[in-house]
């Protein structure tokens, strides 16, 4: 059910707000030395890979693609992790400020 949510523009728009304030260069290290990357903030430890080659790799992809402005892959990796089990509630900004909102006015006055 979640995973058919994630073609709606407001999730998006809210999860990218929260994760990294739309900046899709946006780098966080966490305590156990994984990353976050790009604009969803997408982690290391099992969707992309750094220097590491022993973690899953989910998304089939380096972290440092997640940086490109050319959102296209970043995207498909962020669908991938909204069909995990965890759902968008994979991410904290989403748990956080997303879910269960009316986000009707992140997109209010735009033609979608």
């Amino acid at each position: 059910a979640e995973s058919a949510l994630w073609g709606r523009h407001l999730i998006r728009v809210c999860l990218a707000y929260f994760a990294s304030g739309f900046n899709t260069a946006a780098v966080d290290h966490e305590a156990d030395g994984s990353t976050n990357s790009g604009i969803f903030q997408i982690n290391s430890r099992k969707w992309c890979r750094n220097l590491n080659p022993s973690v899953p790799n989910l998304c089939q992809m380096y972290c440092s693609d997640l940086l490109n402005p050319n959102l296209k892959d970043t995207i498909i990796c962020a669908m991938k992790i909204a069909q995990d089990p965890k759902g968008l509630g994979t991410w904290e900004a989403w748990r956080h400020h997303c879910q269960g909102k009316d986000l009707t006015d992140w997109v209010d006055g735009c033609d979608l």
